[in-house]
């Protein structure tokens, strides 16, 4: 299910410093690229997406994702210590919980006696898409 990835990194510099980092994302890839701003750009080789947040120097989230490949969220948090600056990066698929979480639902409530798209996309363990 829904398993995220968590790390935690002290760095000596400031979190100025560690902010225009990420500016030169080579932490990413050679080919990366990311615009540090709410609906900026994200690339690194086939992955591509979107920032999501964007506080400066503190906090940035965003969504990537290769081709046939479900998105990941990844959210890094930035703090100044005495010792330095922490960086925490998560990353996760909340996607994932709302597609199964979706299935389950359809199951439980039957939708139109197990005939609706609904219920057949659940039971066919596609994933629900909710406008």
């Amino acid at each position: 299910m829904n398993k995220a990835v968590e790390r935690e990194l002290l760095v000596p510099d400031t979190p100025e410093e560690v902010w225009d980092s990420l500016a030169e994302p080579t932490w990413l890839g050679e080919d990366a690229s990311i615009e540090l701003e709410p609906a900026g750009e994200v690339r690194a080789g086939e992955r591509s997406g979107f920032v999501e947040e964007a506080d400066e120097p503190s906090r940035l989230v965003f969504w990537w994702g290769a081709p046939d490949e479900e998105a990941s969220r990844v959210e890094l948090d930035i703090e100044e210590t005495d010792e330095g600056t922490i960086v925490r990066v998560t990353e996760s698929r909340p996607l994932e919980i709302l597609s199964v979480r979706g299935r389950e639902l359809a199951v439980e409530l039957d939708l139109a006696g197990g005939q609706g798209p609904v219920a057949s996309a659940a039971a066919g363990g596609a994933a629900l898409v909710m406008a």
